[in-house]
């Protein structure tokens, strides 16, 4: 109910939704709660836990998510400090990911909000790996621009949350640079004030069409293209 209030809020239609609990240290609890969303506008998100001694297979923790309703992964590398390219339960999930064209999102936090937690060039060289896999990447601020710049333009699957971008004219100069359709909406939540960042699209010296692709076409042609079946 709080998530669909935010939503009409902000005028969002859908969103895709995960569990902080997910995220910061319990998969299994947080997508337990997310698989109970019923309603249309929320899409959700489970979330993978890594760990090799897991009884369960990368192949059938798919197959339930998938039957749950999800329409994306999560995945947080810092949680336990994983390496993308040398898990072999990562790999294999972003295999049976990418032959469906299932979204991976990739949310880099730790305890503490601390600014540009990605490693760019090592996460170039994962969605390299996997080049028809999305791959969408948030982290709380960005302010390394040059590591993002040179991971946009050696990975073309990779795709940016707005809510990461905080130095001015960043959807500008994107767009010009690397398109419109490499960058995705985000309201920033649950850490950021949820209005801060459509005057960032609306306002941006980019055209209509390329605000409409932001503010949402990117990820509904992103679920659009994906098989769920």
């Amino acid at each position: 109910d709080q998530a669909l209030s935010v939503m009409r809020r902000w005028d969002v239609d859908r969103a895709l939704v995960y569990h902080t609990v997910s995220r910061d240290s319990d998969p299994q609890q947080g997508n337990g709660v997310v698989a109970g969303l019923s309603d249309p506008a929320l899409l959700q998100v489970w979330a993978f836990d890594p760990a090799y001694v897991i009884p369960e297979s990368p192949e059938h923790f798919l197959r339930r998510a998938l039957a749950g309703g999800a329409r994306a992964v999560l995945l947080n590398p810092l949680m336990r400090r994983i390496d993308l390219r040398r898990s072999p339960r990562v790999g294999q999930l972003a295999r049976l990911l990418e032959q469906r064209r299932i979204p991976l999102l990739l949310a880099y936090w730790k305890t503490d909000p601390e600014e540009d937690l990605v490693d760019w060039y090592p996460l170039t060289d994962f969605c390299l790996d996997h080049p028809d896999l999305p791959v969408l990447v948030w982290e709380w601020r960005t302010r390394s621009n040059r590591p993002l710049f040179d991971a946009l333009a050696g990975a073309g699957n990779l795709k940016v949350a707005v809510s990461a971008l905080w130095q001015a004219q960043s959807v500008d100069q994107i767009c010009e640079t690397f398109g419109a359709q490499r960058l995705v909406f985000s309201l920033g939540l649950p850490h950021l004030d949820p209005g801060s960042f459509q005057a960032g699209v609306r306002y941006a010296g980019i055209g209509d069409e390329a605000k409409l692709r932001i503010a949402g076409g990117n990820l509904e042609q992103l679920i659009a293209e994906a098989s769920y079946g």
